[in-house]
């Protein structure tokens, strides 16, 4: 990792933290959309409604992006429903690329779309969401783009969990992921800042560990 991306980790983190997006509960745990209890909430969409921290965050996402020489040959940036949607129309907008936005599933009525916008046969797209979990909610979006003959050169996301790291593997290929910022780096700030005891940053690492992030021992 570069200086420039660790500053951008750092940063991000510290503007996840401080615009609660994401969030800690010890006692009275939040109900995850699996119905599983966590300790931990992540809701990146809050960034939206921050005009200078979502300016800085599309910054570092375009710095991040233009590091990275095998995306130079991007055509068309794609959001997630819902919440990548914005996200790609700022990176979009930026790029001066087309914009398009695909659905979680085909739309009961009309003409039965999945995918919003226009994405043509080779194109090389970037789809983008807010954050990744294990990855399985993305495989809707990839098989909608390769249904159409687009082919997806990354995925970017505002927050990585962690799960998989720099890729996302899918029918026995491996998508790149960018990131902007993953746990280790938030992990990092509540030791500094000592914003928990030791006790509670233990019980965040056991919880996250627990779903299958790897790495994490060196906070305990």
């Amino acid at each position: 990792m570069t200086n420039i991306e660790k500053k951008i980790s750092n940063e991000t983190a510290g503007i996840l933290l401080k615009k609660k997006c994401i969030e800690f509960s010890f006692k009275k745990k939040f109900q995850l959309t699996s119905g599983r209890k966590s300790i931990v909430y992540c809701d990146c969409r809050k960034i939206i409604s921050y005009t200078n921290e979502r300016d800085k965050l599309i910054n570092f996402a375009l710095k991040k992006i233009k590091l990275d020489k095998t995306l130079n040959s991007l055509t068309n940036i794609a959001g997630g429903e819902s919440a990548g949607i914005p996200y790609a129309s700022l990176l979009a907008q930026k790029l001066k690329l087309p914009l398009s936005y695909i659905r979680k599933e085909r739309k009961k009525f009309g003409k039965k779309s999945q995918i919003e916008g226009n994405i043509k046969y080779n194109d090389k797209v970037l789809l983008v969401e807010d954050l990744i979990t294990d990855g399985s909610s993305k495989y809707n979006f990839i098989e909608a783009v390769e249904e159409v003959g687009g082919q997806i050169k990354a995925i970017f996301v505002i927050f990585n969990y962690g799960i998989n790291k720099e890729f996302l593997e899918y029918k026995g290929k491996k998508i790149k992921i960018i990131s902007l910022a993953k746990w280790e780096d938030v992990l990092n700030i509540l030791k500094l800042k000592n914003i928990f005891p030791q006790k509670e940053i233990s019980s965040i690492v056991n919880f996250l560990s627990s779903m299958g992030i790897k790495n994490l021992k060196s906070f305990l």
